[in-house]
């Protein structure tokens, strides 16, 4: 009890960390990914817990440790060059912020987009993971705020998005239905888009084992932009998104299952 009398859980921020004090004094930060919780101290260990108050006692004990949070030196400035590359492939606003860049990720990010067209929500920043507060805008009434995927992908596999009323101020529950029927009528089963880099979206499964395997090559060989650019043909928008993210996930599971296929062949 004495313990959990000595932090103070501050408001969430727009990226989910609540500061916490210890004592009065600033002692780093707890925040919540994929199911667990993680006590943060600059210049220390993240340190995994199983909830936020047992992260809090973490920070609680670092400070009777005589640990003190530590100025990170200043992040470098990414050149400017790189800026305009990675705007000129116009997908860097789509890329995970911080998410690992890999190709299981990229596929569910197209995913999780995908479904966000279907229930009338725009993305307005880059897939940060189901557990994780995503910018978007309401397209039935152009409210803009961050929700969580976890709550809109529904729960135990009943894709029943959460809450039923989307957001505080948003249209009559009874006039939703009809708003995204008329969104659904502007999506497509074929990409009307114009070609991305040489082709259109990929849209079958061959097309997609193509990008995934030019995405994957660059990334083996650190070439983070070219990564981005083939990243494009994943994450943009496009009318037929739900077609091409359901390409995307055979793709990625048959090349997951040749892959395997591969190694147990080369062990017998």
């Amino acid at each position: 009890m004495e313990t959990q009398q000595r932090y103070v859980l501050g408001t969430r921020d727009d990226e989910g960390f609540y500061p916490v004090t210890v004592d009065q004094t600033p002692a780093g930060t707890v925040h919540r990914r994929h199911g667990s919780w993680y006590a943060t101290m600059p210049g220390h260990p993240v340190q995994r817990a199983a909830d936020r108050h047992q992260a809090a006692a973490h920070l609680v004990t670092l400070i009777d440790q005589g640990s003190r949070p530590t100025i990170p030196a200043p992040t470098p400035r990414t050149p400017a060059s790189l800026i305009q590359g990675m705007r000129a492939t116009r997908s860097y606003a789509h890329l995970m912020p911080q998410l690992r860049l890999s190709l299981a990720n990229l596929v569910r990010a197209a995913e999780a987009m995908a479904r966000l067209a279907e229930l009338g929500w725009e993305p307005l920043e880059g897939y940060p993971g189901a557990d994780q507060p995503w910018l978007m805008q309401c397209r039935l009434c152009g409210w803009k705020g961050r929700r969580f995927w976890s709550h809109l992908r529904g729960r135990n596999g009943d894709g029943i998005p959460r809450p039923i009323t989307r957001h505080p101020g948003c249209k009559p529950v009874s006039k939703h239905a009809d708003a995204l029927n008329d969104l659904a009528a502007l999506r497509t089963n074929t990409c009307p888009c114009p070609p991305y880099p040489r082709d259109k979206h990929p849209m079958d499964v061959d097309a997609c084992l193509d990008v995934l395997a030019a995405i994957q090559t660059a990334l083996d060989g650190q070439a983070h932009m070219s990564a981005a650019v083939y990243a494009r043909g994943i994450l943009e928008p496009c009318p037929a998104a739900t077609r091409r993210a359901t390409a995307l996930r055979a793709a990625y599971e048959r090349r997951v299952k040749d892959q395997r296929d591969l190694k147990r062949g080369k062990r017998k």
